[in-house]
């Protein structure tokens, strides 16, 4: 029996040890193999051995005691390695997934980018499968977290049903980039009640249903935003832009204003469209022909020659007197066929082509490329493919929706209100410096020129469109330039040089232009609404870069299964352009498909370099450069889920 000293001193040496312990919090990083590292906030990697890798999975948050190894690692030095103590937090909710199957064991293989490289599969109980199958695409929950005893299980919240079952790639992509196709339940019923039966007509509002505004639009669109008219003054026209009213249902009710922002946009797929308002709230505003509607109304004066010369934005009751489809207006006003609103299409016409001269030779218009349609079969895949050229109606909306637009963004920088604006900075600053080298190499006559301003940036983008060298300097620019960008404060968008910006015609179906409303209806003076707060933007720009995830990835998927097709059926090889190149290869587009796919020079034997002046890539005996036409070879891929299609060049082109 040890005595009081002893006790004491042995105490002591608990206490030594414990003092000496090196406590810390650090993420978890999964490898290829069974063992696994904790990334500390110090960026220091401490390896977790296999033991302690079966506890947690990739994303965990986690508090270490670091202890020294036994040995040495491969390079000589002391590798530290992480004990367990605490899960702080998991990042692993609901995720998708395939179900595969080990005897009479069920699990799923995850597959979202936090497991990326997480080879372990996770146990389905038998009351949590839902019915899901072997070989089933699934989404699940994490039920059990291993951290207890290394034994984790999950439960299965629905089937989205095997290879092969129609709309699978839509609906697997929007799960697994976390779009909800519905609103949850309370929330849902939240705005159902504040929309009521969506007939009430604010008769405080300008009485404008005289006019003769229509809707001009796909066939099978619903959400209708806007309706045009155009009136012949004695010098011009009166250009009104009627847009959607969704904000007046919603009053105050700030939670739902940011609800539509985790939104971002509505989601168009191929074959599935999830919009960004639930239906009632969507149907109570869209300006449904031969309906009164709330709108919210830009009043444009436009000059012979296209300048908008005046404007104004009003509360109003509207209604629409037609929704008329782009082929339906394409044929009065292309081949002069009779219809209803000969007149005010004419009117409407005239005055785009006066808007569109106008820019054309005082701003910058965005040049359109042939598009293409996916024409689909009753699996919902891609049956075939035919080129289109945006037509003469669409172009004349646009240009409706830009003028509307400018007068929003224009209304609001007078105001002294915080936009949101749309905002283009042209040449990215860190690149000012490349961007005059470029000059001096291509445009030496142009090497002087100050492309921060608006003038010099509109002058260098016409004169390398106007350039006669060979190479092609308008695409090779581009590596130097910025995205656009949201902005609480008035800026110019370069690329479309204006010197204010913003979109609002697109509230039922995009969150930037819901929230530019509300601030519009404050300046009218709208004390029922709240406008949105600066933090909002990032809840919108993180919706928009998850759609954009999910619906690239769906029509990757979906082109991967058409050239799969194509390969089976003894056709692998297509001439394509090099629309995108950098240091391991280059993007190509696909002709008379349009489809996109990579070509990685990794692989192949010979040294490529990449030459960032001429955007070319070259070896000994090989030369690729940017809107180069080359012949590729596409590889097949078993098991698509949205990464894009590999080709291999064709030897001897």
């Amino acid at each position: 029996m040890l005595d009081k000293n002893a006790l004491s001193q042995l105490q002591g040496l608990k206490d030594k040890i414990e003092a000496e312990k090196e406590y810390a919090e650090g993420t978890v990083k999964a490898t290829r193999s069974r063992f696994g590292f904790v990334v500390l906030d110090d960026n220091r990697e401490i390896f977790l051995p296999p033991d302690e890798m079966q506890r947690v999975l990739p994303g965990d948050r986690v508090s270490i005691v670091i202890k020294p190894a036994a040995a040495k690692d491969k390079s000589g030095k002391d590798q530290s390695i992480a004990q367990l103590e605490k899960l702080m937090s998991t990042s692993v909710g609901n995720f998708v997934g395939e179900v595969v199957q080990k005897g009479k064991a069920f699990f799923v293989a995850p597959d979202v980018p936090e497991l990326m490289h997480f080879t372990r599969w996770l146990f389905i109980p038998s009351n949590a499968r839902s019915g899901a199958k072997a070989g089933d695409l699934v989404q699940c929950q994490l039920q059990r977290h291993p951290f207890a005893d290394g034994k984790p299980s999950v439960k299965v919240l629905q089937s989205f049903g095997p290879i092969g079952t129609p709309g699978l790639e839509n609906d697997y992509c929007a799960a697994r980039a976390g779009i909800e196709k519905m609103l949850p339940k309370e929330q849902f019923k939240a705005i159902e009640a504040l929309v009521g039966d969506g007939t009430t007509i604010d008769e405080t509002r300008e009485d404008l249903r005289a006019l003769p505004l229509v809707s001009i639009d796909s066939p099978n669109t619903v959400d209708i935003d806007d309706a045009i008219c155009a009136e012949p003054q004695d010098n011009g026209w009166l250009l009104t832009v009627a847009i959607a009213d969704p904000t007046n249902c919603l009053k105050d009710a700030a939670d739902l204003t940011t609800l539509i922002a985790t939104r971002g946009t509505s989601h168009y797929f191929h074959g599935l469209a999830i919009p960004m308002l639930p239906e009632p709230l969507a149907q109570s505003a869209t300006l449904r022909p031969q309906e009164d509607k709330n709108a919210l109304v830009c009043r444009l004066t436009i000059s012979p020659d296209g300048d908008i010369t005046d404007s104004s934005i009003q509360l109003a009751i509207v209604q629409s007197k037609a929704k008329l489809s782009y082929q339906e207006v394409e044929e009065v006003l292309t081949d002069g066929a009779a219809h209803e609103f000969e007149e005010t299409l004419k009117h409407l016409n005239d005055c785009y082509s006066a808007l569109r001269t106008w820019r054309e030779s005082r701003e910058l218009v965005i040049e359109h490329r042939p598009e293409h349609r996916w024409l689909l079969n009753e699996s919902k895949q891609i049956d075939r493919i035919e080129e289109v050229r945006k037509k003469g109606s669409q172009l004349l909306v646009e240009e409706c929706m830009v003028a509307a637009n400018r007068c929003i963004a224009q209304a609001l920088k007078d105001a002294e209100l915080p936009g949101p604006f749309v905002t283009h900075a042209g040449i990215r600053r860190d690149r000012a410096e490349e961007a005059k080298e470029f000059l001096t190499r291509f445009l030496p006559d142009q090497h002087a020129l100050d492309f921060s301003t608006l003038d010099g940036f509109r002058t260098l983008i016409n004169e390398l469109n106007a350039a006669s060298d060979k190479r092609p300097l308008r695409s090779m620019i581009n590596r130097l330039m910025s995205r656009a960008s949201f902005s609480v404060k008035p800026a110019p968008h370069m690329g479309m040089a204006l010197p204010v910006y913003t979109n609002g015609t697109s509230p039922l179906r995009k969150a930037l232009d819901f929230c530019v409303h509300l601030q519009l209806k404050a300046m009218l003076g709208d004390t029922s609404v709240n406008t949105a707060p600066a933090t909002i933007f990032d809840l919108i720009n993180q919706a928009t870069a998850k759609n954009r995830q999910a619906v690239t990835a769906a029509n990757n998927w979906l082109s991967c299964n058409f050239l799969n097709a194509q390969s089976a059926d003894g056709q692998s090889d297509y001439e394509a352009e090099i629309v995108h190149i950098n240091t391991s290869g280059f993007t190509v587009k696909l002709k008379d498909l349009g489809l996109e796919g990579t070509v990685d020079l990794r692989r192949e034997e010979e040294k490529f370099s990449f030459d960032k002046w001429e955007m070319a890539l070259a070896s000994k005996t090989r030369r690729y450069q940017l809107r180069q036409w080359t012949r590729v070879q596409y590889q097949p891929v078993e098991k698509p889920r949205g990464e894009s299609a590999a080709f291999s060049v064709v030897e001897g082109m």
